[in-house]
């Protein structure tokens, strides 16, 4: 199944959608629940800038690359 959304970028509206599989939508949604609920924007903007990039007819390995490198920095870790 091909899910087909609409990422709003502020105020940009260019008409461009990203097709994402289940599994790839699954991989999103995994990775985004990881972060503070204020810093999951951030993140998506992030994630579409990267696949943007790369070109429109990206692969789950560009996808899983976007999906590990867009949350860098997003996430204070504690001192030990």
């Amino acid at each position: 199944m091909l899910v087909r959304q609409k990422v709003d970028i502020g105020s940009q509206d260019d008409g461009d959608m990203l097709a994402l599989s289940d599994s790839q939508l699954r991989a999103l949604w995994e990775a985004a629940a990881g972060l503070p609920t204020e810093k999951r924007g951030i993140f998506l903007v992030r994630l579409v800038a990267q696949l943007q990039f790369r070109s429109s007819n990206f692969t789950t390995a560009d996808l899983d690359d976007a999906v590990r490198l867009a949350p860098k920095g997003l996430i204070q870790k504690s001192p030990a």
